[in-house]
């Protein structure tokens, strides 16, 4: 495998994407490009948004802490603004981590249960890069 647990540990990360479903409602916490949707009356209603560094937000939080965004990427490395581990890109001290150049810090969506709501989907980029939301 080569490189040490620090180094690998440095350089690896993945996306979280979790709901939790009430009697009363549905609240989802994502960071990354992982999705959430919810289909209600044969409708996708996305309960999370991919947070990737082209997103006016994400690449301002990234060129604040010192970072930049090429070709969709940041450093021209990473496709994804947020996430769990990535380490190398949260090393400003200086700065809490929901202002690290990549953070953890999820996005919380919610929505109030209907009695239409059919089914939820909560999947990764391999599966949105090839469908939207609706299909």
């Amino acid at each position: 495998m080569g490189g040490s647990s620090a180094n690998i540990a440095m350089a690896t990360g993945c996306t979280a994407c979790v709901a939790m479903i009430t009697k009363d409602e549905i609240i989802c916490a994502n960071s990354g490009d992982s999705r959430c949707v919810l289909s209600r009356k044969g409708s996708a209603i996305e309960m999370s948004e991919d947070h990737k560094p082209d997103n006016a937000g994400e690449r301002s939080r990234i060129q604040s802490a010192g970072g930049f965004v090429e070709e969709g990427r940041v450093k021209g490395v990473l496709s994804l603004s947020r996430a769990l581990g990535d380490l190398e890109y949260k090393m400003s001290s200086h700065l809490p981590e929901e202002k690290q150049m990549i953070t953890c810090v999820p996005e919380m969506r919610k929505q109030a249960r209907k009695d239409d709501d059919e089914f939820l989907i909560i999947a990764c980029d391999g599966i949105w890069d090839c469908l939207t939301s609706q299909q």
